[in-house]
């Protein structure tokens, strides 16, 4: 009995650390490569046009030039590995554009950014690939 209890543990282990592994492997491949950090794939001031746009299109700035920003921010994200894209919206939105006078104007706008930026590259504005594999991000704050 002790022989058929010894093994059972055994296999029992080895079926635990078969899924841990597989676990933890499923988590390393959502996870943005380390090279997605500022300095490396995302530039140290990242996505200076992305910023004008995501203020633009979310603070109900009437701006002639908004085919001009989307534009440019497109072509700034393009230029990021498509696995770092979401990270640098998000680095982007730690110190966003804020428009408006007063503090209730200043939090609705940012409120509205931080909703916005993820959906920059979605197939409707810039249609880039990310690290989903598609033209999604995550909220922000989860990314």
């Amino acid at each position: 009995m002790a022989c058929c209890t010894s093994r059972l543990v055994l296999a029992v282990s080895v079926a635990a650390s078969v899924l841990l592994a597989a676990v933890l492997s499923a988590a390393a491949a959502s996870a943005p490569p380390s090279y997605c950090a500022v300095g490396k794939a995302i530039p140290h001031s990242p996505l200076s046009g992305c910023v004008w746009y995501v203020a633009t299109r979310s603070c109900d700035m009437a701006v002639s030039m908004l085919p001009v920003l989307k534009e440019t921010c497109c072509g700034q994200l393009e230029q990021i590995p498509a696995e770092c894209r979401c990270r640098a919206l998000r680095v982007m939105m730690e110190a966003p554009l804020v428009v408006g006078a007063d503090t209730g104007a200043q939090r609705r706008c940012r409120a509205a950014q931080a909703r916005f930026a993820p959906a920059v590259v979605a197939a409707g504005e810039c249609g880039l690939r990310t690290v989903h594999g598609r033209p999604f991000c995550n909220k922000l704050d989860a990314e």
